[in-house]
């Protein structure tokens, strides 16, 4: 199995990944905001930094990775 290092001691598998967007661009859309909002409130939002975030990843098993690392560098890694 292959997994991808998302920052801080955290990785996730690479085929449970879905999407991997950047924070900035999709918090743009109301829809976007409303999914983390809905996210965090049911549980699934994780926050892997306390750093800001630049990107989240979102998985097949309905996780929510929040990341300081950049979309670019976690598609790279993928």
């Amino acid at each position: 199995m292959m997994y991808v290092h998302i920052g801080g001691d955290n990785v996730v598998r690479r085929k449970s990944i879905i999407g991997i967007f950047d924070l900035d661009q999709a918090s743009q859309n109301k829809d976007t905001v409303d999914f983390l909002r809905r996210a965090e409130k049911e549980g699934r939002l994780i926050n892997v930094t306390d750093e800001l975030p630049k990107a989240f990843i979102i998985t097949d098993g309905g996780k929510v990775y929040l990341t300081q690392l950049g979309a670019k560098t976690l598609l790279g890694r993928t």
